[in-house]
């Protein structure tokens, strides 16, 4: 099959959360028996970033931001063509993806993901015509919910288009006179179409006009299908059920495994894990942390939102620090959670490390380091955190929802325990979770148990990427 993938961001070219992780191995995954293209927008840089880079063809100034083409290239030795929609106009500027230099949103992103989604339509309806045309389009995202939106409006035969929800909170929803920029018929703008509470959302475009939905676990398809979690589109989607699937991410072993990253001090497996104890005392001493060999270590790895059950955290964590716990936490977002934290650190000056920011080498080194790894979010669509955390004997301590809920197993019939799981997002409940941590940390051969049946745990994307490819050949069949 020949696949076109359509996505804001994807590792290594460009990476806010995990998304990116997903669609570069996904792809890869896929690669060994199809031809598979990746398209994504020519952020300023990233063309420096590949090797045998070639113009493609141009596309015209269809909205009148800029004239658009797509320039081809690879990363050096890598196996996957990336397609970069090159518009200076949209793509070239300072700050990130999304946010500007001061953390607000870009004010134009409304016509930046309105123009990838066109391209991606346009590549996918008439790409023939530079002798290439997909099988099948998967599109990710609020930021490609308009790709099917052009088709639909286009009026002709194309190929399915799947489409993955990476997060139903993004709704990607902007005023109706935003929406007259897109191009699209106002015959599209109703309660059946693109409209959402008297604006647009590309998320809903997305789900209304492709031909199969997913999302990043089994549990968050049917969680988004109630009100608690479907972001005002819970009806639709209950509407639309016939076609939501749950694929659970898979983890790229060629990036994240103690045996073999390049990241870590020291490497280490299942069957000799000396180097887990000496990276703790490395970050330990990296970190300004007193070196406590039995004393266990937090770690976590999160976007600072309320959604990741940070101010959870905050309110129990005093109580185990007291005791000689230690923390590591990486992450950026609300500034008033990394104060809180920074405060936190500040009490603890040698028991907790709060480090701000993107750090991909730090988020591995924790990982290596870390005897559990805190995930209480409220509600988490796959999370990989906790994949990464099975793979290196961190055992993960989890709420019970979305993909943490499906990858992460305490008393369940049939599963062995990998991990500490509670219910509710409380206090109450979290504090309990990591009582029974606790517990297990101080029973030598019980935590030694638990560490070995989480790193026999394979959450490879091999088995993902299978259940995609039968999917699209269910489509184009």
């Amino acid at each position: 099959m020949k696949i076109l993938f359509v996505a804001s961001e994807v590792y290594p070219l460009v990476k806010t959360g995990g998304l990116a992780d997903v669609v570069g191995a996904l792809p890869v995954a896929l690669s060994a028996t199809n031809d598979v293209k990746v398209l994504l927008p020519a952020y300023e840089g990233l063309m420096g970033m590949l090797s045998d880079c070639r113009a493609g063809p141009i596309l015209g100034n269809p909205f009148g931001y800029g004239e658009m083409r797509l320039v081809f290239g690879r990363l050096e030795g890598g196996s996957i063509e990336f397609w970069l929609l090159d518009c200076p106009n949209l793509f070239h500027r300072q700050g990130g993806p999304y946010l500007n230099e001061d953390g607000h949103d870009h004010a134009d992103n409304h016509r930046r993901f309105a123009a990838l989604s066109w391209a991606g339509a346009v590549v996918t309806q008439y790409g023939s015509l530079m002798n290439w045309r997909p099988d099948i389009v998967h599109a990710h995202d609020w930021q490609t919910g308009l790709l099917p939106a052009y088709l639909r409006a286009w009026s002709q035969r194309h190929p399915p288009v799947v489409y993955t929800i990476h997060n139903m909170q993004f709704t990607g929803a902007y005023t109706h006179d935003q929406y007259l920029e897109t191009g699209l018929p106002e015959s599209l703008f109703n309660m059946y179409g693109l409209e959402y509470y008297g604006r647009y959302s590309m998320l809903k475009a997305g789900i209304q006009y492709s031909d199969a939905v997913t999302t990043v676990s089994p549990t968050y398809a049917k969680e988004i299908q109630t009100p608690a979690y479907g972001c005002g589109l819970d009806a639709l989607m209950r509407d639309q059920k016939h076609k939501i699937s749950g694929i659970l991410n898979g983890v790229d072993y060629q990036v994240w495994n103690p045996a073999t990253d390049e990241l870590i001090d020291h490497h280490y497996c299942l069957r000799d894990m000396d180097g887990k104890a000496l990276n703790k005392q490395a970050l330990q001493k990296k970190l300004g942390l007193r070196i406590e060999p039995r004393k266990p270590l937090l770690g976590l790895i999160s976007r600072l939102s309320e959604q990741k059950g940070l101010d959870l955290v905050l309110q129990v964590l005093p109580d185990y620090l007291e005791q000689g716990a230690q923390l590591i936490l990486l992450g950026s977002g609300e500034k008033s959670l990394e104060s809180a934290f920074r405060a936190l650190s500040g009490r603890f000056p040698d028991q907790v490390s709060a480090n701000f920011g993107y750090n991909e080498p730090l988020a591995h080194q924790i990982q290596s380091a870390s005897d559990f790894l805190l995930v209480p979010s409220r509600f988490e669509p796959c999370g990989l955190t906790q994949l990464y955390a099975l793979k290196y004997g961190t055992l993960p301590i989890v709420r019970r929802t979305g993909g943490l809920a499906d990858s992460v197993w305490e008393d369940i019939s049939g599963r062995p325990q990998t991990g500490f799981v509670f219910n509710d997002a409380t206090v109450h409940e979290l504090w309990h979770a990591l009582q029974r941590a606790m517990g297990a940390y101080e029973n030598e051969r019980v935590f030694r148990q638990l560490r070995e049946q989480a790193m026999q745990q394979d959450f490879s994307w091999e088995s993902s990427a299978a259940q995609y490819t039968s999917l699209y050949k269910r489509l184009i069949t």
